[in-house]
């Protein structure tokens, strides 16, 4: 296995096992996965400072790749990789020790310990009681990503009818994500009622294409609006991470006018999304300065009488 020392903005890191194969079928190695997250960061970091994060690593396992999800710090991180306790919703934990978002040196440590993928809380370590995006998970069961295409736009328009905007990119399996940049005066709760307000005008405009039901059995030919990512310390892939599935796609920012035309979310994936960034403006690149107040949602009669979702 192939070892080197790199120097990246002043931290000298050993990386191991560069030539072990992440996709086998796609011959992609984790010296892939570390190239590709160097080359984004100015890209990704802006989305993974300072939040806490949740963690897909890949473990060997009689010679095939597992994926396993890690919610808290990794054991054994070195000092300048930042960490805190924070108070988690499961009363088995308390509190757990997470790690922080932070640099270029803490991102490729981390995918050197075969983390592939970034999944960053709705907001800060120091502001965990108040979100600063409000999110929208799109994810179809048994239907034509057309469809995924047109229930974004019409959560955007529906947004808009409140002035808010939002952005919207793929989630790196099968839907597209829906975001929107908050300024800090939210609590969750609000976030929620407010995600969940604008999924039963979607559900009362198109009744046959959405569901809010988790069971995906119930799911076949529908797009599941979920919501719940709004809840404190739940966490949505990150712009510009690479998810576990074959090919090693990209969660990737959209224009909304590439909706409009035959786009599919395996179109991005890590051999192409470098050259989409040399090519293109970054869809995302002003997002987190346009944060927006949701009181334009929140105060209306409708919002106000709105009730959890069953």
């Amino acid at each position: 296995m192939s070892t080197r020392v790199v120097d990246i903005d002043g931290r000298r890191l050993i990386l191991t096992a560069l030539d072990r194969m992440l996709w086998p079928e796609d011959g992609l190695t984790k010296l892939d996965v570390i190239e590709y997250y160097l080359d984004v960061a100015d890209h990704l970091l802006p989305f993974l400072v300072d939040r806490p994060l949740s963690l897909l690593r890949s473990a060997e396992a009689s010679g095939t790749i597992e994926w396993i999800y890690q919610k808290t710090a990794p054991p054994g991180l070195p000092g300048w990789i930042p960490t805190r306790r924070v108070r988690t919703e499961h009363a088995a934990l308390g509190y757990a020790e997470y790690v922080i978002g932070s640099d270029r040196a803490a991102l490729v440590y981390l995918a050197n310990l075969g983390c592939v993928s970034f999944h960053p809380w709705s907001c800060t370590v120091d502001a965990v009681e108040r979100p600063d995006q409000m999110l929208f998970d799109l994810d179809p069961t048994e239907i034509a990503f057309r469809e995924v295409r047109n229930a974004a736009m019409l959560i955007r328009d529906l947004l808009a009818g409140f002035r808010v905007r939002c952005w919207v990119k793929t989630s790196g399996g099968s839907g597209l994500h829906v975001m929107v940049p908050l300024e800090t005066i939210h609590s969750f709760d609000q976030v929620l009622g407010a995600a969940e307000l604008i999924t039963r005008m979607a559900r009362t405009r198109e009744p046959s294409l959405f569901t809010v039901d988790m069971r995906r059995a119930r799911r076949r030919g529908k797009i599941l609006i979920d919501v719940h990512r709004n809840h404190r310390g739940a966490t949505l892939i990150s712009p510009y991470s690479v998810r576990e599935h074959v090919t090693a796609p990209v969660s990737t920012p959209l224009d909304w006018s590439e909706l409009e035309r035959a786009l599919y979310p395996e179109d991005f994936h890590i051999r192409n999304v470098r050259d989409r960034l040399r090519e293109v403006v970054d869809p995302f690149a002003d997002f987190l300065q346009h944060r927006q107040s949701l009181a334009p949602l929140l105060d209306t009669a409708r919002a106000r009488r709105v009730r959890p979702m069953a």
